[in-house]
C-alpha cells in the first residue's frame, strides 16, 4: 500500500528530536550515558578541588565521597553504553530481530532518570540515594532480562560473547542492588566485584570479539586472532585476581597477574598494534587494550612488593584498569558506534583524537598521584579526565537527536 503522504503529494511529517532519541536503543541509552558521565565528572572534580581549596566545598553528603565515587564511576554510566551497544550489535551477533521499542524503552527511561538523580539526591540523605539506586537496579535488571530473552531466542552457534556480557551485567546489577539494600556497607562489593567482575569482563569480552574483527578489515596482512583460550584468559584473569584478593591473599595475586600481563601484552602485538597506529580510531582501541596488560603488570608488581614487606602500589593498578583500559575502550567504541549509526565516516576526527590523548594523560597522572601520594597530581588527573569527557559528551550528545548525516532514514 502506498503511504498517504506519497499518494497526496504531501511531505512526510518531520521526525522530532524526541521521537528520534526514543526510536533507537543506542540513541536513548548513549545520550543517557554521556549525560551521566558529564554530571559525575564535574561532581568529582568539584569534590577533589574542595580538598585543596575548602572554599569550594560542595554541599555535605551523608555518604562518604569515595563510596559515591565508586558507585558512580563503576556502575553509573558504563551500563548505558553496554546496553545501547548490545541492543544494537547484539541482535546481529545472535541472528535475531532487534527488540521492539516497547521492550527496551520503559526500562531505559527509568534507568536514565534514576541514575541521573543519584548525584543530586546524595545531599538529601542516604535514604534518597538508596531509593534512586533501587530504581536504577530495577531498570538495569529489566533491561538485562530483555537481553537474556534475545539470547534464548537465538539459534546462533556462538552465543558465548553475549552470554559473558549478560553474566557481567548481572554482577554489575548486584552492586547497585547491594547499595540500595545495604547503603555504604556495600562499598567493598562495589569496589571489588564492580570492577573485576563487571567492568573488566564485559569490556574484554567485547574486545575479544571486535578488535580483531575491526583490525583485520582495515589493516592489510593482519588476520583476526581470537581463540577461545584467549577469551578464557582475558575474562578469567580479573575473576581469579578478585577471588585471591577476596579470600585474604592479596599479596599472592601476582601468580595470576604477571602471567596474564605477559600474554596480554604479547597479544597486543599479534592484534596489529603497530600497524593500527596509522588509523586514529583503531589506535584508540589498541592503545586502550594495552592498558589491560599494563594494569595486570602493575597489579603483579604491587602484589610482589606486598609479599616482600613493601607497601604495594595502592590504587595505581585499579586506575590503570578503569581510567586507562575501560574508559579508553568506552570512548573508542562509543565513538565508532555513534559515527557508524549516524551516517558519519568511521573515523576519529582531530578533536576526538586530542580528547583521547587527554584521557591517556589523566590515566598516567592518576597512577603518578597514587605513587607520589600527591593531592595536586590527583586533582590534575581528575581535571584532565573532565577536560576529556565533558567536551566529548558535548560533541556527541547532539548526534543522538539529529537525523543521520547521510540522509538515510533513522
Amino acid at each position: 500500500m502506498i503511504p498517504h503522504a506519497l499518494r497526496t503529494g504531501a511531505a512526510p511529517s518531520p521526525v522530532r528530536p524526541v521521537q528520534r532519541v526514543l526510536g533507537a536503543p543506542h540513541r536513548l541509552l548513549f545520550l543517557a550515558g554521556v549525560a551521566q558521565i558529564a554530571v559525575a565528572s564535574l561532581w568529582w572534580l568539584w569534590v577533589l578541588a574542595a580538598r585543596v581549596a575548602p572554599a569550594l566545598t560542595p554541599p555535605a553528603s551523608p555518604a562518604p565521597d569515595t563510596v559515591v565515587h565508586a558507585l558512580l564511576m563503576t556502575c553509573g554510566f558504563a551500563p548505558f553504553f553496554m546496553f545501547g551497544f548490545m541492543f544494537t550489535a547484539g541482535p546481529r551477533w545472535l541472528g535475531v530481530l532487534p527488540p521492539a521499542p516497547g521492550a527496551w524503552r520503559p526500562p531505559a527511561m527509568l534507568a536514565a532518570a534514576s541514575a541521573l538523580l543519584m548525584v543530586p539526591l546524595q545531599v538529601t540523605g542516604i535514604g534518597g540515594l538508596r531509593i534512586a539506586a533501587a530504581a536504577y537496579a530495577v531498570a538495569w535488571l529489566w533491561l538485562l532480562l530483555r537481553f537474556v530473552l534475545l539470547i534464548r531466542e537465538s539459534a546462533a552457534p556462538d552465543k558465548v560473547h553475549a552470554t559473558l556480557v549478560a553474566t557481567g551485567l548481572t554482577v554489575g546489577a548486584s552492586c547497585v542492588a547491594a547499595f540500595a539494600a545495604f547503603g555504604t556497607a556495600a562499598h567493598p562489593w562495589i569496589s571489588s566485584a564492580g570492577v573485576w567482575g563487571f567492568l573488566l569482563p564485559v569490556f574484554v569480552t567485547v574486545c575479544h570479539r571486535m578488535i580483531p574483527f575491526f583490525t583485520s578489515g582495515v589493516v592489510p596482512f593482519v588476520t583476526a586472532f581470537r581463540p577461545w583460550w584467549l577469551l578464557a584468559l582475558m575474562v578469567g584473569a580479573p575473576l581469579a585476581h578478585a577471588t585471591i584478593a577476596g579470600v585474604g591473599f592479596a599479596e599472592w595475586t601476582w601468580v595470576v597477574d604477571l602471567p596474564a600481563a605477559a600474554v596480554l601484552l604479547l597479544v597486543t602485538l599479534r592484534w596489529g598494534f603497530v600497524q593500527s597506529m596509522r588509523n586514529r580510531l583503531l589506535a584508540m582501541l589498541h592503545l586502550g587494550f594495552v592498558w589491560y596488560g599494563t594494569g595486570f603488570l602493575l597489579a603483579g608488581v604491587s602484589s610482589v612488593l606486598a609479599l616482600t614487606g613493601g607497601t604495594g602500589l595502592g590504587l595505581a593498578p585499579l586506575h590503570a584498569m578503569t581510567i586507562g583500559f575501560a574508559s579508553s575502550l568506552l570512548l573508542a567504541m562509543v565513538t565508532r558506534v555513534t559515527c557508524g549509526h549516524s551516517g558519519r565516516t568511521l573515523a576519529a576526527d582531530a578533536l576526538t583524537w586530542r580528547l583521547f590523548q587527554l584521557l591517556q594523560t589523566a590515566a598516567v597522572l592518576r597512577i603518578g598521584a597514587e605513587l607520589a601520594a600527591n593531592a595536586w597530581w590527583l586533582l590534575a588527573a581528575v581535571a584532565f579526565w573532565a577536560a576529556c569527557m565533558v567536551p566529548w559528551c558535548a560533541k556527541y550528545a547532539p548526534v543522538y537527536w539529529r537525523p543521520r548525516a547521510d540522509g538515510r532514514p533513522d
